[in-house]
């Protein structure tokens, strides 16, 4: 979440400089509500499985509790945000959710082993 973190501060002062203050709140609130399906998927799937058909059971659960969240945030997001510079909120909502898909490709030995 980290990497999330850096990369919509990074896209939010880009829109900003670019596109002025609503440029910089909409890349912020893009980045966040990729970051808010991270946390919920964290929250649902951060239950004991058991067993391993539980496993995939919460998995999923958790996986379409991310995409109800997500889907109700960008609704809200775009039927409330009336000066939204729309490339700056996707962009920035892209790549928060990239990065989430990401981090599990990589462990955390991986990223910690390029660290010297």
């Amino acid at each position: 979440m980290a990497w999330q973190v850096a990369a919509s501060a990074v896209l939010a002062v880009v829109a900003g400089v670019a596109a002025g203050t609503q440029g910089f709140l909409s890349a912020v609130l893009g980045g966040g509500i990729g970051m808010i399906g991270v946390l919920v998927f964290a929250l649902v799937s951060g239950r004991r499985a058991g067993s391993s058909g539980n496993v995939v059971r919460i998995a999923l659960r958790a996986e379409a509790a991310k995409v109800v969240v997500i889907a109700v945030l960008l609704w809200l997001a775009f039927v409330a945000y009336r000066d939204m510079v729309v490339l700056a909120f996707l962009g920035a909502f892209m790549v928060s959710v990239l990065l989430s898909g990401l981090a599990f490709a990589v462990s955390g030995d991986q990223l910690n082993s390029s660290r010297v």
